[in-house]
């Protein structure tokens, strides 16, 4: 937690069980079920906030996808907001923004930054793993932070450009993607990943990993910059086997999944883009 106190005066959705989960944890906290592009200039107005909180559809700028930019349908909230930005009565102090890597060399990208620039904001941005704050997850990230205020971010270089933050993320995690996935391998126990049948209760399957893999996790195993998973884990007061997946899952994706322990100080999200 960030531990600074704000007051949520509006939270976005459409999807009826997000908003669900949503008011169950958070019920006092206004909610409206509809999309950005339908709340009107003179709403956003009335709410009259200090802080927008933004993070797009990822799917117009994934590596893995179309990259349709703002061709894309799904981007239209995004660019409604960037349309809106200049004409509100009040500008908001700060806007913070989430989204994939790959959104920064987008035209979207381009777009928010002339935005931002034409209503006097300063900006920073970043792409970041939870890595580099010790938290034991791979999920490279592009962030931007923009405030109203003309002073300088306290870190920021001076005479420092920001895409310098980010080609050096970029290039870092551009070579952990270049790690083979194919060529000698080893198999931790002899058990036939290929096979369709159930396992044999008590069986346990491995992945085939490349050598370069194994030392690179062990490696980041080693980083004791980062924390254990188990300083995230809540406590085990209830029967975990509920969550356990069954056999026939771990023989279909054995190879897509990332094999961890408590002890662990590594994890990857479960999409590459």
């Amino acid at each position: 937690e960030s531990c600074s106190c704000a007051e949520v005066v509006a939270a976005v959705d459409v999807n009826t069980l997000a908003n669900d989960v949503y008011k169950h944890n958070f019920p006092s906290t206004p909610l409206w079920a509809k999309t950005i592009e339908g709340i009107t200039l003179e709403e956003f107005d009335r709410l009259s906030f200090d802080m927008i909180l933004m993070s797009p559809p990822c799917q117009p700028f994934t590596r893995i996808g179309l990259q349709g930019d703002v061709s894309d349908p799904r981007t239209k909230s995004f660019l409604y907001i960037l349309d809106i930005l200049p004409r509100l009565q009040k500008l908001p102090k700060y806007l913070l923004l989430e989204n994939v890597k790959g959104f920064e060399s987008s035209s979207a990208r381009n777009e928010l930054l002339q935005t931002l620039t034409t209503c006097g904001f300063k900006y920073q941005e970043f792409l970041l793993s939870p890595t580099c704050l010790g938290i034991p997850n791979s999920r490279l990230r592009y962030f931007l932070i923009a405030k109203l205020q003309q002073e300088p971010f306290s870190f920021e270089a001076p005479g420092q450009v920001s895409l310098l933050v980010l080609i050096e993320f970029a290039s870092f995690y551009e070579d952990i993607d270049k790690i083979p996935r194919s060529g000698s391998r080893r198999v931790t126990q002899g058990q036939d990943c290929s096979s369709k049948k159930s396992l044999r209760r008590g069986a346990f399957l491995f992945k085939l990993e490349t050598v370069e893999e194994m030392e690179r996790k062990h490696d980041q195993d080693n980083d004791f910059s980062i924390q254990m998973l188990k300083d995230f884990l809540e406590e085990e007061n209830e029967e975990m086997s509920q969550y356990f997946l069954p056999p026939k899952a771990l023989l279909r994706y054995a190879f897509l999944l990332d094999i961890v322990k408590p002890t662990s100080r590594r994890s990857t999200c479960f999409t590459k883009g």
